[in-house]
């Protein structure tokens, strides 16, 4: 062979060649990518995970806040004959606040995993049963009568306890999807008292 020139390649191997790079492409090209702009899965998994436990913890954190300055002005003001008005008064506005967490939902941006649709249409039917619940704790709120100052801590302890029943039903059952996506809610610190992971 003359100096400077290199050995040619047999056919076979060029075309060999050639298809191991064609390969890496391909291989660099799909991934673990779904339709949400080349992120991975797992990416979009856990956007999801995210997205939804952060939807969730803002509808406690609104029950919360409603039922705590309700609870207030019964005890600032200790007047039996308005207490109850105050109450029912509160229930009304949770209601209100639960028919805007229907509207969130359809709002919610979730990536475009396998069982986006399912985890928003359990989403969608969790803020629906609130509602259902807040609306049985109002009739029972307004059936108290005059709530006697003695009587406040009874009244205002079943009220919470209904608000937790109220979100409880809008935690969605994780167990009842895919592997990856309950490795996703379940590596998200944030999910941890939003979600039901075992599905009980």
């Amino acid at each position: 062979m003359e100096p400077g020139h290199a050995r040619p390649r047999p056919r076979g191997a060029l075309v060999g060649a050639a298809l191991l790079a064609l390969a890496g492409v391909a291989a660099a090209g799909c991934g673990d990518d779904d339709d949400n702009g080349g992120e991975t899965t797992a990416g979009a998994d856990a956007a999801a995970a995210d997205a939804v436990c952060t939807l969730l913890r803002g509808w406690n954190d609104d029950y919360g806040e409603v039922l705590n300055a309700t609870s207030q002005t019964i005890t600032d003001e200790d007047d039996p004959a308005t207490a109850t008005d105050v109450l029912v008064g509160g229930f009304d506005e949770l209601i209100a606040i639960g028919e805007d967490h229907v509207t969130e939902v359809d709002e919610l941006d979730l990536p475009a995993i396998a069982e986006r649709d399912a985890l928003l249409d359990e989403l969608r039917a969790g803020a629906e049963r609130s509602i259902a619940v807040l609306r049985e704790e109002r009739e029972e709120a307004a059936a108290l009568g005059p709530i006697e100052v003695a009587d406040q801590r009874g009244a205002l302890g079943g009220a919470f306890t209904g608000v937790e029943r109220a979100t409880s039903v809008f935690e969605p059952r994780i167990a009842a999807y895919g592997d990856d996506l309950q490795r996703a809610f379940a590596a998200d610190p944030g999910c941890a008292h939003v979600v039901q992971p075992t599905g009980d």
